[in-house]
């Protein structure tokens, strides 16, 4: 069988979200130790970013990081080209009957097409894309979330956050 005839075939690992008990620290040592930059943040009332979404390469994201347990693992994304490539990867899915988290929709933060899966070892993978119109200018200001925008900043369809996507990582 040809490559990707019968499955999603992604390119390329797109990003990861990983998680800090202190995420300030964690997204400073990716700003000053590894020279990343941010692209969009999530804030507390008092201004305080309590999570980023952090670039090198000119795309929405190449790791982001949230509170939580020290060294958490939330999910691995694999790009794919297009929505209407997202939307294979969930027929693919559905026809394989793997458990779906969320999706398909669309992220508020990056614009991303989404759809949130789990492996059969319980790994939670995402197909990520579909954000054409996003385009990291060197010089741009990150894009500021603040808590009470949190459910459409990442299901920006349905405006909240299902339950699985706060609880569940390794």
């Amino acid at each position: 069988m040809a490559r990707g005839a019968a499955g999603i075939a992604p390119p390329r690992l797109d990003h990861t979200l990983v998680t800090a008990p202190e995420p300030g620290k964690a997204i400073e040592f990716f700003q000053t130790v590894l020279e990343f930059r941010l692209s969009e943040m999530l804030v507390a009332p008092d201004g305080t970013v309590i999570a980023a979404w952090l670039w090198q390469r000119p795309a929405p994201h190449d790791i982001a990081i949230v509170p939580g347990k020290p060294g958490g693992f939330h999910h691995a994304a694999f790009v794919v080209d297009s929505a209407d490539a997202l939307f294979r990867a969930a027929d693919i899915l559905a026809m394989h009957k793997a458990r779906i988290d969320y999706g398909p929709g669309r992220h508020g933060i990056t614009r991303g097409t989404t759809i949130y899966f789990f492996d059969p070892s319980g790994n939670r993978l995402e197909a990520f894309g579909g954000y054409t119109a996003y385009q990291m200018d060197p010089d741009s200001r990150a894009i500021r979330w603040t808590q009470d925008q949190i459910g459409p900043a990442v299901f920006y369809y349905s405006q909240e956050l299902n339950e699985t996507f706060l609880s569940v990582y390794t």
